[in-house]
């Protein structure tokens, strides 16, 4: 039997109303647009996904639960169609340290229970997931599969580990008032793949394996995310790992479920940053998407989650993206690797 993964813990943020959009791009209501819309209503997105796909735009967003009915009269006021679950709860699990042998297991081990999540997101530091809040306990009680985790041994161990910090995972909104937003410092990954498989919902578990084959080939993942699809009961998994020609990451897909439909796009660039104020979504996120717009930036995709950001795009624009970039956020750092 292969030694389980040692991770740190796992946090759950409850009482959250999730969303789910999908729209053409052809239509006025973009994600900048929406996000915009957002902020001027000052509803804090701890939970931000969006996939640039063939036609479409998809988006997952997720409010506090109290938000729920406002976030609903600003999507029915703009006609945007939305999917949504007021009874949903984020988990996230750290450090993940961009391993895919992590984001595998995790995915095996939940689609084994059939709790199949509802949105993916990476972060440089977590994997979030968002799910119905009925289907935690028996999703925490899986994780002990594959991982073994310091702070607690067992499932009832964090349980009890839970008891009286309920609100422990709610970041504290801040006062948004800086005129240039600051943040620690900008990473860039670039010669990257941007991977998107398209699969029934109950298939997506068993993409574990190839997960952790990337893992045993010493690949990190620099960005992973899902996005609703225009076929009835399946989804779109996006995600980015360093261009590989032997054996290519189709390859490897490939070879643990050939009957996915696939694409690629290389190469492309992923760019990663946290800041003190994050936990003012609205007001972080809408302002990176309005400034791609503007400088003409395609933005192929995007997680805002666990404080954090990570974004997608062309390779051939990386360097327009960082001056966008700095014309925006206080960035005091800038690594650029691959």
């Amino acid at each position: 039997m292969a030694p389980k993964a040692r991770l740190g813990g796992f946090k759950v943020l409850k009482d959250v109303f999730w969303f789910s959009l999908l729209f053409p791009k052809q239509n006025e209501n973009t994600p900048a647009t929406l996000c915009q819309r957002i902020t001027d209503e000052k509803i804090n997105l701890p939970y931000i996904t969006c996939l640039n796909n063939a036609h479409t735009w998809g988006m997952n967003l997720a409010v506090d639960a109290p938000e729920g009915t406002r976030m609903s009269r600003l999507l029915q006021e703009t006609g945007t169609k939305a999917v949504h679950d007021p009874k949903s709860v984020i988990l996230s699990i750290f450090p993940h340290k961009n391993d895919p042998e992590i984001t595998g297991g995790l995915l095996s081990a939940l689609g084994k229970e059939g709790e199949g999540p509802k949105a993916w997101a990476n972060s440089p530091s977590a994997i979030s997931i968002v799910m119905k809040e009925d289907h935690l306990n028996t999703a925490s009680a899986a994780l002990f599969g594959p991982f073994s985790f310091s702070a607690y041994r067992t499932p009832e161990d964090w349980k009890l580990a839970q008891k009286g910090k309920e609100k422990l995972y709610k970041e504290v909104v801040a006062s948004y008032q800086e005129k240039q937003p600051k943040i620690y410092g900008l990473s860039v990954q670039e010669n990257q793949e941007l991977v998107h498989i398209k699969a029934q919902e109950e298939d997506m578990g068993g993409l574990g394996k190839a997960f952790g084959e990337f893992g045993r080939l010493g690949l990190n993942l620099t960005f992973l995310t899902t996005g609703p699809c225009r076929e009835a009961g399946k989804g779109l998994l996006a995600f980015c790992l360093p261009r590989s020609e032997e054996p290519s990451l189709s390859a490897v897909v490939k070879g643990v479920v050939n009957h996915m439909e696939m694409d690629n796009r290389s190469p492309v660039a992923t760019f990663a940053m946290n800041g003190p104020h994050f936990g003012d979504r609205y007001g972080i996120a809408s302002g990176l998407m309005k400034i791609f717009r503007e400088t003409g930036i395609e933005l192929l995709g995007l997680n805002c989650t666990i404080a954090s950001i990570i974004g997608v795009v062309p390779s051939e624009q990386t360097d327009s993206a960082i001056e966008a970039l700095q014309s925006y956020f206080e960035i005091p750092t800038i690594i650029r690797k691959g």
